[in-house]
């Protein structure tokens, strides 16, 4: 059976570890679980995954340091957002910032890249950073806690940044894994961040570090485009060594110019189909059939948008109007990933419920 987001997605949350219902956790089963998403990773992919994990690891923070000798493009825009950060009332307010000015980046490289990705496999979505706040119940005396949440994804892989008031995490995984992240279920040595950035002082000031190098507001814009060309790079399997940590000054990423050059965009950029409402035999189709076809029309809908955005001229009310257009049909897009996502989170753990229900009844056991 030929593979589908959706169906995809509702598959993974059988192995999602329902920790909420079962008061301890059976390791086998847990590594059973993470073992079984893990197989799903396609080898190239994996091979790329392991390389850039490394890399990051060891020479971010030097990228960093030279990073911070050189002058940024947008000098306005980082001053905004290093305003914000200067006044803001405690570290919580301050991820939000740091996060709100990575995601402001991201947006502009997605709609460059968008142009060219159309279509196939590497579509960027972007689902904007919101609050999401969480209280154990077992613990009366324990407060909220709260995280700053935002993530890109293409058909098959995301990139997911995630705050709290101790350190903002970038992590890149399958879509498979998407419930589980989502659930808390994945520790650090299970699904490690590729990068993590810590709040420090330097100079009397309140800032973000890497690797013990500062990743200050300014830095964002080169920061997004490696962040994003990672993620192109590991859900296109492909890799050259001349790509990571380049200077910002190369312009956005592009298929098969500064990102994923080994990348085949011809090769997947399949035409979605037409799927007329009166020719579906609903009886045959299941929720998450049902959210593929959606999916498939609604690449249909951006690639006329992204090709009607392409004849305009930027800075004009037409460019604007696309602009918004794509955003409204974007934010439908995620509405509808949040959704299937909730939905079979709580399906399997209903499931799983009542499958611990019939173990425990003697009688239904039978």
């Amino acid at each position: 059976m030929p593979s589908s987001k959706f169906r995809d997605m509702w598959t993974s949350g059988k192995f999602a570890i329902d920790r909420k219902n079962k008061h301890v956790v059976d390791e086998r089963e847990e590594i059973e679980a993470i073992a079984a998403l893990k197989e799903l990773i396609p080898q190239q992919s994996k091979a790329v995954y392991t390389d850039l994990q490394k890399r990051r690891g060891q020479e971010t923070g030097r990228w960093l340091k030279e990073l911070s000798a050189e002058t940024p493009d947008d000098k306005a825009v980082a001053n905004q957002f290093q305003q914000a950060q200067s006044k803001a009332a405690d570290n919580f307010e301050s991820v939000r910032i740091w996060i709100d000015a990575l995601f402001q980046e991201f947006g502009g490289l997605t709609y460059v890249f968008n142009e060219n990705a159309v279509g196939g496999d590497l579509f960027v979505s972007s689902e904007r950073p919101s609050v999401l706040e969480t209280r154990d119940d077992t613990v009366w005396y324990k407060p909220v806690s709260r995280i700053y949440q935002g993530r890109l994804t293409t058909r098959f892989w995301s990139l997911a940044v995630k705050g709290d008031e101790k350190r903002i995490a970038i992590y890149l995984f399958p879509n498979e894994m998407t419930l589980g992240f989502k659930a808390g279920d994945y520790a650090d040595n299970v699904l490690p961040p590729i990068l993590v950035a810590e709040p420090a002082q330097m100079n009397g000031r309140s800032t973000w570090t890497i690797q013990g190098e500062e990743a200050a507001i300014a830095m964002m814009g080169p920061l997004a485009k490696e962040l994003f060309g990672d993620l192109i790079r590991v859900a296109s399997g492909k890799m050259e060594q001349s790509e990571l940590f380049n200077s910002h000054k190369h312009g956005a990423p592009k298929l098969g110019e500064n990102v994923a050059v080994g990348y085949d965009a011809g090769a997947q950029q399949a035409a979605p189909q037409d799927h007329p409402a009166q020719n579906i035999n609903i009886d045959s189709y299941s929720l998450s059939d049902a959210c593929d076809i959606l999916d498939k029309v609604v690449d249909r809908e951006l690639q006329k948008i992204y090709k009607a955005a392409a004849g305009t001229t930027p800075g004009t009310p037409q460019a604007a109007n696309a602009r918004k257009q794509i955003s409204a049909v974007e934010a439908f897009r995620m509405k509808v990933v949040d959704a299937f996502e909730n939905y079979a989170h709580e399906s399997h753990a209903i499931l799983a419920g009542e499958m611990a229900d019939i173990a425990e009844d003697p009688v239904l056991a039978k």
